[in-house]
């Protein structure tokens, strides 16, 4: 799920077949994965993703904010190789710098199964799909120009309860 947002409110969303277990199953077929499958995921991206790309182009899109899943493996990966104590039951914010967030997209979609099994911070589900969802997550913050990447751990089932308690 997308959704172009700012203080006023939601400006727009839209849900997308992109699901990391999907992708994962089309273009993740070898470890590490290959260059070639990466270009045929970032095609099947850009021809799957043209309504996000036509509203995005309305505003001025100033960050991403990633909820839960991927975007917290992130941040624990980052923070557990600099050596720092990280809990994410503690963490319900984390701003990424840009250059640390290119450079474990990067490490993740590099490595092989492995390497990520020995990664701390990758939870066992996420093994091998965060190799599809880093790869994602580049190329939406390439394709849009985004800098600025936040994690939340809060995720769309918090706002829809929050929405509905009023």
């Amino acid at each position: 799920m997308f959704i172009i947002a700012n203080n006023e409110g939601i400006k727009w969303k839209q849900s997308f077949e992109i699901g990391c277990a999907r992708l994962m199953d089309k273009f993740h077929q070898k470890d590490p994965i290959p260059s070639g499958s990466i270009d045929a995921l970032n095609a099947y991206l850009e021809s799957s993703l043209t309504g996000l790309f036509a509203a995005a182009a309305g505003y001025t899109i100033e960050g991403l904010i990633g909820a839960s899943g991927a975007f917290e493996t992130y941040a624990e990966v980052i923070e557990l190789d600099k050596g720092t104590l990280f809990d994410l039951k503690k963490t319900k914010h984390y701003e990424f710098k840009y250059n640390e967030f290119l450079a474990v997209t990067e490490k993740l979609i590099r490595s092989s199964h492995q390497e990520r099994l020995n990664t701390k911070g990758i939870i066992p589900i996420r093994i091998d799909m965060i190799v599809v969802a880093s790869l994602l997550t580049r190329f939406i913050i390439e394709k849009l120009n985004i800098y600025n990447v936040v994690m939340s751990t809060s995720s769309l089932k918090e706002g829809v309860l929050a929405e509905l308690m009023g």
